[in-house]
């Protein structure tokens, strides 16, 4: 038989939130006991943010610089292959349960086919076994309906209560049932598809939460006490931030005008809102980190248990409150470090703390099935990290990502900047943070001395070198990752010929 793969992905899951990385207060039973049996990546790094380009960059194993489909909306290029397409050539049939959050290119639509129309749809090459977008769940709608529940428009399930002066926060359980939530829905879903397969395959299931709206049912809404939490290390006002450079200015912006103020009156919360807050996304971990081990049960009684790679991953983070902001965005660790757990029969557990990139994990998957990794794609396989085979794979000095912000900000709007100027490239080494901007001013962080990344060095004289050293890095990472699906192709009088080289594409000293 030949192998199978279960891709777990969660929503805007942070890579600390978990009972193995000593949070104090999550509690992740099912997913800290395949971690036991498994590899837990623990310094790895999404290639981008919101959840469409982070998904895109994921599934295609490119940079964003390459792919380009860097906002919600912005459509991935049919030309693009990802991971659904490649394990279609070696015979498996891809089966999504959830959603990709991918915008496909308009060129080769219908003008009236529906996907022109949301950045929701599932992506290219995927059967699509159970489609639960946020904007539209219909799937959860029905089961909902049919179980005894009156859901009149199925978008009503994903809108968040709205905060209202005085209450900046409804602290209260989700009115519907944990057995009925849209996890356990999904999770029932892709265990019942489970249970009847008698062939391998390729599942890649994928929840929505922790992702807001921030609300969940009992019991997970009353298994964190508030006042057990702490609140985040780094706490500056909006007003402070907006001081510390344009787009700080800008993101600030958002979170001060009562227009965007919906599930959270931002400037109104206290210390104890944030408190609720944080413990309602802790428990909204716990109830995912339930229906996993449901899953994973299911597929330990089944007859692939022995032949079956099992992956959970994040798209991003949340920042949770730190510098005061919330969701992902900007430069930050919080938004970008998300967690990677890879098990493969018969491999010994272990924590890998080299850096490694979204871009890593469909190369993985490929290498783990025998086939043929893309000459195009940028990332590498991780496969002889989960084989205990380290000594053979050199570890990175540094991951990279980036952030579009032309729809967080009014720069576009208002004339200031162009579209392609509204973006940030960061490169991240154990050390060190270079955030570069193409019109406005760079930034640099020490890691070791400022986790919170507060205190901007760039313009210091006596890190100027430091700043020259990053830059000429970034650099050279983008001339050596740039396409080169053609350009590794010569044509001459002997034909077609292609020379690729080293697939790490670093000179060897």
């Amino acid at each position: 038989m030949k192998k199978s793969v279960l891709f777990l992905c969660a929503d805007q899951w942070r890579w600390d939130c978990f009972g193995f990385m000593k949070h104090k207060n999550v509690l992740t039973p099912n997913i800290d006991k395949l971690v036991k049996k498994s590899t837990a990546f623990t310094s790895h790094y999404a290639g981008i943010v919101p959840c469409g380009p982070s998904r895109t960059t994921m599934l295609t194993g490119l940079y964003p610089f390459i792919h380009r489909s860097v906002t919600n909306g912005a459509p991935l290029d049919k030309r693009f292959t990802n991971i659904a397409k490649e394990v279609r050539k070696i015979g498996y049939e891809p089966n999504l349960y959830g959603y990709t959050d991918t915008s496909w290119d308009p060129r080769f639509l219908d003008p009236k086919d529906e996907k022109n129309f949301t950045y929701e749809s599932p992506m290219e090459g995927f059967n699509t076994k159970c489609l639960l977008p946020g904007s539209e769940p219909e799937a959860w709608a029905k089961h909902l309906n049919n179980n005894g529940f009156k859901i009149n428009h199925a978008s009503e399930l994903y809108k968040s209560r709205q905060a209202i002066k005085g209450k900046a926060f409804i602290h209260e359980p989700y009115n519907i049932p944990t057995e009925f939530s849209d996890t356990a829905f999904l999770a029932d879903r892709a265990i019942k598809d489970l249970l009847l397969e008698k062939n391998s395959f390729f599942k890649h299931v994928s929840f929505l939460k922790p992702h807001p709206p921030f609300h969940v049912a009992e019991p997970w809404f009353s298994q964190v006490n508030p006042d057990d939490i702490d609140l985040p290390a780094s706490n500056n006002s909006l007003e402070e931030l907006s001081e510390r450079h344009p787009l700080l200015k800008e993101l600030s912006k958002k979170f001060q005008n009562e227009k965007n103020f919906t599930e959270m009156r931002f400037s109104e919360l206290t210390e104890k809102d944030i408190k609720n807050i944080k413990s309602v996304y802790f428990g909204m971990c716990a109830e995912v980190d339930h229906n996993i081990g449901k899953i994973l049960n299911a597929l330990e009684t089944s007859d692939q248990i022995n032949n079956t790679m099992i992956i959970f991953t994040s798209d991003h983070g949340e920042m949770l409150g730190e510098n005061t902001l919330w969701g992902k965005l900007g430069w930050w660790d919080s938004s970008y470090r998300i967690p990677l757990i890879i098990h493969v029969p018969g491999q010994q557990h272990t924590f890998v703390n080299d850096m490694t990139e979204s871009v890593d994990l469909a190369p993985t998957i490929l290498d783990w099935l025998g086939a043929e990794i893309p000459l195009d794609w940028n990332g590498r396989s991780l496969l002889k990290y989960v084989k205990n085979q380290k000594n053979e794979i050199p570890p990175k000095d540094y991951v990279v990502f980036d952030y579009d912000f032309r729809e967080w900000t009014s720069f576009v709007k208002n004339k200031k900047l162009a579209p392609e100027e509204c973006n940030l490239s960061v490169i991240r080494t154990t050390k060190w943070k270079y955030v570069h901007f193409p019109s406005m001013p760079s930034l640099l962080f020490n890691m070791d001395e400022d986790p919170c990344e507060v205190n901007n060095l760039s313009e210091l004289p006596k890190y100027q070198s430091i700043k020259s050293e990053l830059l000429s890095k970034l650099l050279s990472h983008r001339m050596l990752h740039q396409e080169r699906q053609l350009s590794n192709t010569m044509l001459s009088s002997n034909g077609v010929k292609t020379n690729s080289g080293p697939f790490n594409r670093k000179q060897n000293n």
